[in-house]
């Protein structure tokens, strides 16, 4: 039985190395057998050079995952001894995504006409790679972002290291500069890659004061989805049309977010609420809802809030898109017990019809919702930190309570929310032109948590919650208004249509 050749002493391997090792867009053709876009061409031309710095601001589609892949494998199998380690804050996802796209890329190289180096390749389960025969010494490995792991992989040394950050915007900026800080040899290489999610940290100073026009290192390049082939014009226009300016910017075109950005809304927006005429007409189907934020009531700084909304639709565009009146505040203090303010917001719902009664129920409200539901009451239980239920939601907004506030100022902008009482005005003005807003790793908008930098000093923002909670994407009404205006429920609607259908029988 003939004994196993490494790598290195297989005679097609440094022929091999001689064609592929300089150019990253030749071995992607010619080894895996792709044809990498004009987007990608630039990443790889930017990344095959000795010493190449690459920062990459991607938008969605740009088939940054599969670039990555195609980086990673040829550093892998083009350079003796080589490292490359791999880093992100969520390792979960790195797993899900770039090791399924290199364990496809790995599968394309078996198939091609260099089929033999593939066998060459170990993959392991923990997210590891190696070529057979040089476990410790030539190897691709993957690490979560934090202070012990970077401090670890920035003692790896070699003539042949690759660290590649992926969604490096919200690296820490001390992981990201003790990494940078190991690239001591010719040979060394960095590759940056992410959705440009804030204008702070060591990202963003790569595309900028860091930034070869700026005398800098590194190589910044931008990717829109607008320009990518990879994206349909269809997924385009309904993406563009889903997202908000700031959105746009981030997700689509690889663009950093502008300062305007930090708050959901402006002032000038949060006026736009007042002094306008009603926005659902007596005849339309919409419903009754309560909607309450719930304080402790002993003097403190939060308040308990409670109005009353008129509610219609359930989309956040078009026809169906929700939306909201205001009607009025009769409750906002701090001087009810937590325990005591069942009572006064029952009260605001028996003057309604086919009401629903949404209540925080993430701390002392739940009392609230059990004093309710044991009174026959329709309530539907709010806990926003969850995740959101709808996948368009959950690709899109970190919680319930980011996706409810960001639609809220959304349709403030658009006219679909309006406040048809001055009660609390200047408190409602306040609170809904401060909410601030913040992208996570992974492009979703985020609303910080309270009492955080972000906030700048604001207490809570209980009346502005509870006005929210009427475009969480779960919070459903009984519509039960008919075109004279009185009441009726969707079960009356069936049985008059039905009376009609055989009023001649």
């Amino acid at each position: 039985m003939a004994k196993r050749l490494f790598l290195n002493e297989d005679p097609r391997w440094l022929p091999f190395c001689e064609a592929y090792a300089g150019s990253l867009e030749r071995f992607a053709i010619e080894v895996q057998g792709v044809q990498p876009t004009p987007q990608q061409f630039e990443l790889y031309r930017s990344t095959s050079p000795s010493r190449s710095r690459t920062t990459v601001a991607s938008g969605h589609g740009t088939g940054k995952t599969t670039s990555i892949a195609n980086v990673v494998l040829w550093h892998l199998l083009c350079y003796p001894q080589s490292i490359t380690l791999l880093t992100a804050n969520d390792m979960d996802q790195l797993k899900a995504t770039l090791w399924k796209e290199i364990g496809i890329a790995i599968e394309r190289i078996r198939r091609g006409p260099h089929g033999w180096i593939a066998e060459h390749v170990e993959v392991l389960a923990n997210a590891t790679m190696r070529i057979i025969g040089f476990e410790d010494t030539w190897f691709v490995e993957s690490k979560t972002a934090n202070e012990k792991t970077a401090n670890k992989m920035a003692g790896r040394h070699g003539e042949w290291l690759l660290i590649i950050g992926d969604e490096a915007s919200t690296l820490p900026d001390t992981v990201l500069s003790t990494l940078r800080g190991a690239l001591t040899e010719q040979h060394n290489r960095m590759l940056l890659t992410s959705q440009p999610t804030r204008n702070a940290g060591f990202f963003w100073r790569t595309h900028h004061e860091l930034a070869k026009d700026n005398g800098g290192e590194w190589n910044n390049l931008t990717f829109s989805s607008l320009e990518s082939p990879l994206v349909s014009d269809d997924a385009l226009k309904e993406l563009w049309d889903a997202y908000d300016d700031d959105e746009r910017r981030v997700r689509l075109m690889g663009l950093f977010p502008q300062d305007s950005s930090k708050h959901m809304m402006s002032l000038k927006v949060a006026m736009r609420m007042y002094g306008r005429n009603r926005i659902i007409k007596d005849n339309e189907p919409y419903g009754w809802v309560v909607l309450s934020d719930v304080a402790s009531g002993e003097g403190l700084r939060d308040k308990s809030a409670v109005l009353a909304a008129r509610v219609i639709g359930y989309g956040d565009r078009g026809l169906d898109a929700r939306r909201v009146e205001i009607v009025e505040i009769p409750l906002m203090t701090n001087t009810i017990r937590s325990n005591r303010i069942f009572g006064p917001i029952m009260e605001v719902g028996e003057q309604l019809d086919g009401v629903t009664y949404g209540v925080d129920s993430g701390g002392l409200g739940v009392n609230v919702c059990q004093d309710l539901e044991d009174a026959g009451k329709v309530v539907h239980r709010i806990n926003w930190g969850n995740p959101c239920f709808q996948n368009k939601n959950k690709d899109r907004y970190l919680n319930l309570r980011a996706q409810a506030m960001h639609q809220a100022a959304r349709a403030a902008k658009e006219g679909r929310l309006v406040v048809l009482t001055n009660e609390h005005k200047n408190t409602m003005l306040a609170q809904a032109s401060r909410i601030p807003k913040t992208f996570s790793d992974k492009g979703r908008i985020r609303v910080p948590p309270k009492h955080s930098p972000e906030w700048e000093g604001m207490a809570s923002p209980d009346l502005w919650d509870a006005v929210c909670f009427a475009f969480l994407e779960n919070l459903t009404y009984v519509a039960a208004q008919d075109k004279s205006g009185s009441v009726m429920t969707l079960g009356d609607r069936a049985e008059e249509a039905v009376e009609s259908l055989f009023a001649g029988l």
